[in-house]
């Protein structure tokens, strides 16, 4: 009795189980009967609304791998991502139950609708997004998913006032072409993915907003802050360590004939930093970066510095001997010299004589040293200025 029983409970059993997997099964004499169906009278050229006065909804969200390059030269972005998209077709809609319970077909893209999207602000040739698969799932509910991706490189207008404490903003700017603003919208998933910086760059913000300008498209857009070590120990510090040494010509004594030789190595080492700062930025004549500005003034002052040497230097030469002028006293005796003294006169038993007072010669060393801390005054004055420009 207890046998029969489970015998035919498992009979009954099996027969649910076949008759559940028999109705999912389908053939493919059924899938393409129902792509048939669905493409006999599909236009591609039509949105897929059952009523064209409706408009067609993305939904998008996009993810940002990586930044492949920021060139500040040619002023170029490029960025390594990908876009997650979907929509609802209309006529693209079935009854499972009546098509073999056949929940989602693969249709090519030259058959059907698809969103015409393009990076509205390329560097290089303009260019759509591409379908490389070129085809599309669509499930039973007209839902169909799309994942371009790839390298956007765009144009991006940099402000490298503060170079290299600054901060740059860029926007990829996708665009739909062929459609206004009524007959596609987006719905943003604001959160971009995955959004990581570089060696240099570090990724402060990414966004993504709906509009472009009155045209139908999207925005994503990217804040990065330059990283400054690297160029504060190649660019900076050398510089700020040059100026410092450019001061010491005035410690060199104008007897050695070298303080000229010390002052052109030092202005043509400024010269060697401007070229490579120059070729590694944007040529704005608009805008130049502080640090430009503050290299150029640096071999004004290096200029400055080498003309007063070259006075020192002919004064020396030339004028070694004269007083100084407003010195006091005329002349001195030599400590070799015995003077004998009356009320009436004096009776020198030798006749050598020097001037008395400042000379030329003997007040090199002093004018020296008032000049050296003039100029540390000075560069002091004017380093602090610009880095707090820079990094304010």
């Amino acid at each position: 009795m207890f046998g029969t029983g489970s015998f035919l409970l498992g009979n009954i059993i099996c027969l649910l189980i076949n008759r559940s997997l028999g109705s999912t099964k389908f053939t493919a004499e059924n899938v393409t009967s129902l792509r048939r169906a669905l493409l006999q009278n599909y236009d591609p050229y039509l949105r897929p609304r059952l009523q064209q006065g409706d408009s067609v909804v993305l939904n998008v969200s996009f993810g940002a791998k990586r930044f492949h390059d920021l060139n500040e030269k040619e002023q170029k972005v490029s960025l390594l991502g990908y876009f997650e998209i979907s929509w609802n077709d209309e006529f693209l809609v079935w009854d499972k139950e009546n098509y073999s319970n056949i929940g989602d077909i693969v249709v090519k893209t030259n058959d059907i609708w698809w969103p015409t999207i393009a990076l509205g602000n390329p560097f290089g040739d303009f260019e759509t997004l591409k379908n490389p698969y070129g085809i599309f799932r669509v499930s039973s509910t007209g839902a169909i998913g799309w994942s371009p991706g790839g390298l956007f490189s765009i144009t991006c207008d940099m402000n490298l006032l503060k170079y290299p404490f600054d901060t740059q903003t860029c926007d990829f700017v996708f665009v739909v072409l062929g459609y206004s603003i009524d007959d596609v919208i987006f719905n943003i998933n604001p959160n971009i993915l995955e959004a990581h910086g570089t060696t240099e760059w570090d990724v402060v913000n990414a966004e993504m907003f709906d509009g472009v300008e009155g045209k139908t498209g999207l925005t994503v857009r990217v804040t990065l802050e330059r990283k400054p070590f690297f160029v504060i120990l190649t660019v900076i510090t050398p510089l700020s360590l040059l100026s410092v040494l450019n001061l010491f010509v005035f410690l060199i004594p104008v007897e050695s004939g070298e303080k000229t030789a010390f002052g052109i190595t030092t202005f043509l080492a400024y010269s060697i930093y401007l070229s490579t700062l120059g070729s590694s930025l944007p040529d704005d004549a608009t805008q130049s970066p502080y640090m430009t500005v503050y290299i150029e003034i640096l071999m004004i002052n290096s200029v400055i510095i080498m003309a007063i040497v070259i006075v020192q230097t002919r004064c020396f030469f030339y004028h070694g001997n004269n007083l100084v002028p407003f010195s006091h006293g005329n002349t001195v005796s030599n400590d070799n010299t015995d003077v004998t003294k009356n009320d009436d006169f004096s009776f020198p038993k030798e006749q050598s004589k020097q001037p008395k007072g400042r000379t030329w010669s003997n007040s090199m060393a002093f004018i020296d040293r008032l000049l050296f801390f003039v100029f540390l005054s000075i560069l002091g004055g004017i380093s602090l200025y610009f880095f707090a420009r820079m990094t304010l």
